[in-house]
């Protein structure tokens, strides 16, 4: 994995952003569709030969420097980055395509976060029920994703995660701390259906499995982004 620069200069505040739900889920699929996805400097997580993870996460978030949004996801599990005596990351992620309900939201996050975006507002609704949480996104009265994930039991957590950013001007590399409410499961009750859409455009959708493998599901919580790190150039 590459080295660092040190964080940016110019923005080296943490930032918090308040959601009531967040939830995702962790799908098998192709890793040679993942491969096509990453920078080279990345490599996918394969928890069986041949397929990696793709990673769909849904954000309704209330407080914010951007105020209210909501925020879809779509991300390839990577291998994190490891320093000798600092605490691992729970999960490591590239995000690949982000959709967001603001305008302003969008903005922020690109030119702070270097994080890609679908440049137009989508709908995203969150329907919570007594034992599990349906999200569906569309754009233009076209369905984007619907996706269910079921609740387990709840604990208070501090999870640590790694996200990865990558853009024609450099590599870069963000730690995020997630505190909330937690349930997780591996139960396989969730489940996904990934509609033909321009925002989905890098997935093989046929070769997605449509029940994850693992389901999170957050509330009341609070995610703070780590100053971002710029990364030095990676060995191929």
């Amino acid at each position: 994995m590459s080295g660092s620069n040190g964080a940016n200069s110019e923005k080296k505040e943490f930032v918090q952003y308040h959601f009531k739900h967040a939830i995702g889920g962790f799908f098998e699929f192709p890793t040679v569709n993942a491969r096509k996805i990453l920078p080279p400097h990345l490599h996918p997580v394969e928890p069986h030969h041949g397929q990696s993870v793709l990673s769909v996460m849904a954000f309704d978030f209330h407080k914010s420097m951007v105020g209210e949004y909501g925020e879809l996801i779509l991300s390839v599990l990577v291998m994190p980055r490891v320093a000798p005596g600092a605490p691992l990351p729970r999960s490591a992620f590239y995000p690949f395509l982000l959709g967001t309900t603001t305008k302003a939201s969008r903005d922020h996050a690109i030119e702070r976060w270097h994080l890609p975006h679908f440049m137009e507002n989508i709908d995203l609704s969150f329907d919570a029920q007594k034992d599990k949480i349906e999200i569906a996104a569309a754009h233009g009265g076209k369905p984007i994703i619907d996706m269910s994930i079921t609740q387990y039991d709840w604990e208070t957590v501090s999870h640590r995660y790694q996200s990865f950013m990558h853009d024609p001007a450099g590599s870069y590399m963000s730690t995020i701390i997630m505190e909330s409410a937690f349930s997780e499961n591996e139960e396989e009750r969730g489940e996904i259906t990934v509609h033909d859409h321009a925002f989905t455009a890098d997935i093989d959708r046929g070769n997605v499995n449509t029940t994850p493998f693992r389901e999170l599901w957050m509330k009341e919580g609070l995610q703070t982004f780590h100053p971002l790190e710029t990364l030095a150039s990676a060995a191929v």
